[in-house]
């Protein structure tokens, strides 16, 4: 059945859809429940779960104890899980000030974050933890891989090095936090007021783009990234550690998150309107947005059934079987999204969402 699917899809993305030009009020309407209703809250749950991981790391470094690295990596998981949920949003208040990279630094192909994390423990040198330097210096030491290294080596962090813990908490509760309120008192009405004389957007659709590409990105990235470097072309070529976040365990839970945000964004959620509404009433197509609804459905049915941290999943027989059939589907659905859905929004194809990652 899946593999029917699949077929299908090919030869769906070979047919040429005809665009639809959608009233602007459309465009502005979805513009703004997407904000409402996910950019906004999700990047609340993240300001929250990072003050959570801030206190967590103080209490612990203050007092450390078994019960508290326990607490500390519990606040680490939420802290990661809420920024999987945003890693898509790519443009606003994250893309200012370097966030998006400061807030997690990957792919790192150079393994830029284990050597000047490591030269910068062997220093001793507090001015590299500072917020100024956060501020100013290298992004590879202050965000969730650095932390996740530091959480998960052989032994809990101790002295300076759980220093460095409390100052990557403490910054990325500070960014969060940024964030969140830069979305909400500023960039919200931004998009809201898209075509308006002296916005950053000239039409309604260009805030649509945008949208857009956080959709495509939270694909592409589980597409290209996240399954296709550790899988390699076999078991045995595999390269588990190119996985994000394999130290603890949660590469396949981040893909399942990045599939979850993306479908949330095609769907909506919390009574707002997402960019199945506009397919199926602005642009018309009934039978594209039931398309789209299944792709999801499948992608993410696909994604639940695999069993085994990625880790294990890419050298174990059966399991690398569905990683490599979720791979299939997660590239068939970012060609569909780059495709049909452009065409139905009537917004340009020439983008990259990922562009300098």
């Amino acid at each position: 059945m899946r593999f029917r699917f699949l077929a299908f899809l090919a030869a769906l993305l070979a047919v040429s859809p005809v665009a639809l030009a959608a009233d602007p009020a459309a465009y502005r309407q979805l513009n703004s429940d997407l904000v409402t209703h996910h950019v906004i809250p999700r990047y609340a749950a993240l300001a929250e779960a990072t003050r959570r991981l801030d206190e967590a790391a103080r209490a612990y470094c203050g007092t450390p104890s078994d019960a508290g690295f326990a607490r500390l990596r519990d606040a680490y998981a939420g802290a990661s899980d809420a920024w999987q949920s945003v890693q898509h949003l790519r443009f606003g208040p994250v893309d200012l000030f370097m966030r998006q990279q400061r807030f997690a630094m990957w792919p790192d192909p150079r393994n830029t974050v284990g050597r000047q994390l490591g030269e910068m423990l062997k220093s001793g040198d507090r001015d590299r933890i500072s917020q100024k330097s956060f501020d100013t210096g290298s992004v590879a030491v202050q965000g969730l891989p650095a932390l996740e290294r530091l959480l998960y080596d052989e032994t809990p962090p101790n002295g300076f090095a759980c220093e460095a813990v409390t100052a990557i908490a403490g910054n990325l509760a500070g960014m969060a936090t940024d964030v969140a309120r830069g979305w909400r008192e500023d960039y919200a009405r931004t998009v809201g007021q898209a075509g308006e004389a002296g916005n950053h957007y000239q039409s309604a659709s260009e805030a649509t783009l945008d949208l857009f590409k956080s959709l495509h990105a939270a694909v592409e990235l589980v597409a290209d990234h996240k399954l296709a470097r550790p899988l390699g072309g076999s078991a045995r070529d595999s390269r588990p550690q190119l996985g994000e976040a394999w130290r603890s365990g949660r590469s396949m839970e981040n893909i399942r998150l990045n599939l979850r945000a993306a479908q949330a964004l095609y769907l909506g959620e919390g009574g707002g309107q997402g960019f199945g509404d506009f397919v199926r009433d602005a642009a018309g197509d009934k039978k594209l947005d039931d398309l789209f609804r299944r792709a999801f459905r499948q992608t993410i049915a696909t994604a639940d059934s695999v069993s085994l941290p990625l880790k294990e999943a890419v050298k174990d027989e059966k399991e690398r079987v569905k990683l490599v059939q979720l791979a299939k589907e997660a590239m068939a659905l970012k060609q569909l999204l780059a495709t049909r859905l452009t065409t139905a929004l009537d917004i340009p194809l020439g983008f990259n969402a990922l562009d300098g990652d």
